[in-house]
Formats: C-alpha cells, sequence, structure tokens
C-alpha cells in the first residue's frame, strides 16, 4: 500500500497532461552502451514512472539502451528546471543492471526496487517521459514496471525469469521463456512463450483481459480466480479439482486463512500457473 501511496502523490506532483496552453517542450535521445559485471546477476531492471518500456533480446552480450527524455512546461524556466532535475540514472550492483528516472522530489529504493518518497505534494513547475527501447543479450533476465502514459513490450528473450509490471497500461511478452510473474492494472495482458516454463508462475490483470499462447506440449495445473471473469481454453483437459491454501497472518500470529481454488490439468500438471482477474477474462491457447 505505502508504494502505491507514493506512486500516487509523484503523480499528482506532476499533474494531468493536457491540462496547459502553449507548453515548451524539451526533447532528446539518451544513448548508452552497458556490460554486465562479473560481480551482478545477468538482469537488468527498468522503472518507469511515466512512459512506455520495451526491451528486446538480441545476439549480443551488451545492453543497448535509447531513452527519449521528454520535458514539457509553461514556461521555460520550468523546462530548464525540469531538463536539469529529470535525469535518466542507471546503476550496477548484484541485482544486475537498474535503469530509473531519477529526481530531487523522488526517493528510488533501489533494494525493493520502488519509489517510496515524494517531495510533500508541491506541484511541481514540468512534467516529463521517458520512453525506453532497450535490446539485451538473449539470455539475460527481465524485471521491468511502469506507472502512467505507457506500455510495456518484451520479446525475443530468452532468460530463466521475466517480470513485468504496469498500473495505467497494458503489457505484451512475446516469443519469449522463463518463469512469468505478471500484475496489471487497468490494461490487457498478452503473452506467447517460445518454450513453456518450466517454474510457477503467476498472471493478474486488475481490469482486462489475459491472453496467453503456450507451446502444445503444455504440462501444467492451472489455478484461476474471477469476480467477474471466466476461463476459457482449446487445450484437452485430464482431471479438475479443488485445491486449499493455507496462509498465515503477517505477524506470524496462529491466525490462517484458508482459500480453495479451483484447479484444471493439462499434460500431466508438472508445473503450477496461478491466474487472477478482478474484471476480464483468461484465455489459454495452444500455438
Amino acid at each position: 500500500m505505502k508504494q502505491l501511496i507514493a506512486i500516487a502523490c509523484i503523480a499528482f506532483l506532476v499533474g494531468k497532461p493536457g491540462l496547459r496552453a502553449q507548453q515548451k517542450k524539451f526533447t532528446e535521445k539518451i544513448k548508452k552502451e552497458i556490460s554486465f559485471s562479473g560481480e551482478s546477476e545477468n538482469s537488468v531492471i527498468i522503472r518507469n514512472i511515466f512512459g512506455s518500456i520495451s526491451v528486446e533480446g538480441y545476439n549480443g552480450d551488451k545492453i543497448l539502451v535509447e531513452v527519449d527524455r521528454t520535458i514539457t512546461s509553461d514556461d521555460l524556466e520550468g523546462l530548464e528546471l525540469g531538463k536539469q532535475e529529470l535525469q535518466l540514472k542507471i546503476v550496477q550492483d548484484k541485482k544486475g543492471v537498474i535503469l530509473y528516472p531519477d529526481a530531487p522530489y523522488m526517493e528510488f529504493d533501489k533494494n525493493n526496487l520502488r519509489y517510496n518518497w515524494c517531495n510533500n505534494n508541491e506541484e511541481l513547475p514540468y512534467e516529463h517521459k521517458l520512453t525506453y527501447s532497450v535490446k539485451v543479450p538473449y539470455n539475460a533476465k527481465i524485471d521491468v514496471g511502469t506507472v502512467n502514459n505507457g506500455e510495456v513490450l518484451v520479446e525475443n528473450t530468452r532468460g530463466s525469469s521475466i517480470k513485468a509490471r504496469n498500473i495505467n497500461g497494458g503489457i505484451t511478452l512475446k516469443n519469449v521463456t522463463g518463469k512469468t510473474l505478471v500484475n496489471c492494472i487497468n490494461g490487457p495482458v498478452n503473452i506467447s512463450y517460445a518454450n513453456n516454463p518450466t517454474s510457477s508462475s503467476e498472471y493478474y490483470s486488475l481490469n482486462g483481459d489475459i491472453n496467453i499462447s503456450y507451446q502444445k506440449s503444455l504440462s501444467a495445473n492451472i489455478s484461476f480466480k474471477s469476480m467477474n471473469g471466466e476461463m476459457f481454453t482449446d487445450f484437452d483437459i485430464n482431471k479438475q479439482y479443488m485445491r486449499a491454501q493455507k496462509k498465515s497472518s503477517e505477524e506470524n500470529k496462529p491466525k490462517y486463512k484458508y482459500e480453495a481454488r479451483p484447479i484444471v490439468q493439462i499434460g500431466n500438471g508438472q508445473v503450477d500457473f496461478d491466474f487472477e482477474t478482478l474484471n476480464g477474462n483468461v484465455f489459454i491457447k495452444k500455438i
């Protein structure tokens, strides 16, 4: 909850786009080449507040970064302040290579990979947007997320895991592999796999459909939970059953919650996939 509050606060600071007439505008393209260090995982982590993220796997050993930085303001003074304050930050640690927007009014928590501070709700004299286009080595792990006015696209990667988040926009994972964790609010999710995940994966959409295509060799136990949605598949179902989950309280007190979910087994059920929507359907298809 703290994370969402911080994000909402940042959104309030910048203001609503389109309400200012005759805005001044500054754009630039930032290009970087980055190599993985021997001390870090081969992970590429990208965070954004306003704007899209596009990641593509390629046959190389460097991370090729292109970012369009856009600043808009009602006046030149605000524009110059935005050009000075809002920067693309690139750091490298044991988690991997991390790219994120940086400014005095927002603090990025590199340990938890989230923003958790803002500048007392003071309105900024400018708006900003970062649009990422990044090429990564095929085997890189991917962890990407944005909040407003953007889409998330990951394609042609062969890493062992993908994490993708978007709060006000869609998520597309195309021709990918690996353990998958998807969390999407107010947008559709579209996924196709070059090879089916061999580790448990989770797919969540608050307001939007999940369209997912697996290779025909799929062998999985698929759970589904929705308030206003249904699940459809063209795979043959071997059996159906209910699974009960026991969850303890966060304070480790003797309090438990039991939740039963319907499960459909495809193939031999070698891996568990969990799907959850609030207002959206799930479509599971063969490639």
